[in-house]
């Protein structure tokens, strides 16, 4: 997990279900099957199963578990989350390394997000997920104590979540993005720019770092803006994404190509969708809200907005 400090339960987590796999037979099955959506592998034997694996030049995931089902070679790629909020790019690291896993000669290969049933991050863009709830519950062994205890090392992460995590509202998040919003309809409405921004919730938490969806009049219903006001902690930075949640291998390829200077293409939703992506200095709550990076992220929403209608208008014509 790059860039993110990664919580001392979650450590814990990793190599706990590093063990399982590699020491129940049994657990890969189930585990698979309570994926959702679920994962079908029959025959599926564990040869390994590693905590803390390097994703080549995509950082460090989670956990890599290796095996085989008959002839086929198959790889499982989870991240365990508890307190943290989405690292920069995660879902797209993951599944970065596993297209380089099958160009590698594996046959198979999930990206699997494990987390909190209340975790509201990416789940939609990894090939799966389950509750960490669940996972607690399919620990087995016939020992009842050493279960037991097992278990609850994922039942105190998960209470501990609840008291002194990302579930304990952040005032100054609040106020921080109250203030955000009161600036951008003033601003959009000086600049006639037709944005219109989620409203404001009765409370955030640490990890909230998103304004989502953000809509312009003119834009189809698939493509919408994000303001990531933060993306990691080890390369301090914010940034403004244009979304087309589906896209088709003409608007994947004119993302590519024709994008504004200074933008980044990336995958969304597993290839499903694409997005262009315009950095900007990060704005948290620590420091609180910043009218000048506040202006800079609609100048840049304003960018591609415009770079998206004039591209699809010329795409029409």
């Amino acid at each position: 997990m790059e860039g993110l400090r990664k919580s001392a339960q979650e450590v814990e987590i990793d190599h706990l279900l590093a063990e399982e796999f590699s020491c129940d037979a049994s657990f890969a099955g189930r585990f698979l099957s309570a994926c959702r959506p679920q994962l079908s592998c029959p025959d599926f034997r564990v040869s390994m199963a590693v905590p803390g694996p390097s994703l080549g030049g995509e950082g460090f995931g989670d956990i890599l578990v290796e095996g085989d089902a008959g002839e086929l070679r198959v790889a499982l790629l989870i991240e365990d989350k508890i307190t943290a909020g989405p690292g920069v790019r995660q879902a797209e690291r993951y599944l970065a390394y596993a297209e380089r896993m099958r160009g590698m000669g594996w046959d198979q290969v999930w990206c699997i997000l494990a987390a909190p049933a209340s975790y509201r991050g990416e789940r939609e863009e990894y090939d799966a997920s389950i509750d960490l709830e669940t996972v607690a519950r399919l620990l087995r062994s016939p020992d009842l104590k050493r279960v037991a205890y097992r278990r609850a090392i994922i039942e105190r992460a998960l209470r501990k979540r609840a008291t002194s995590g990302v579930t304990i509202p952040d005032p100054a998040l609040h106020r921080m993005k109250a203030d955000y919003l009161h600036f951008v309809a003033r601003w959009c409405a000086a600049e006639d720019l037709a944005l219109s921004f989620p409203p404001l919730r009765d409370s955030y938490y640490d990890g909230d770092s998103w304004i989502d969806p953000i809509r312009h009049s003119r834009l189809p219903d698939h493509v919408w803006l994000r303001h990531r006001l933060w993306t990691s902690v080890k390369a301090p930075a914010g940034q403004i994404d244009l979304i087309a949640k589906t896209a088709d291998a003409a608007e994947h390829l004119r993302f590519r190509l024709e994008r504004p200077d200074g933008a980044v293409t990336t995958q969304f939703s597993k290839g499903k969708g694409v997005q262009i992506s315009l950095p900007l200095p990060e704005m948290r709550q620590g420091s609180g809200f910043d009218a000048k990076i506040a202006s800079e992220a609609c100048h840049a929403m304003r960018t591609l907005v415009r770079w998206y209608i004039d591209k699809a208008g010329s795409e029409s014509s």
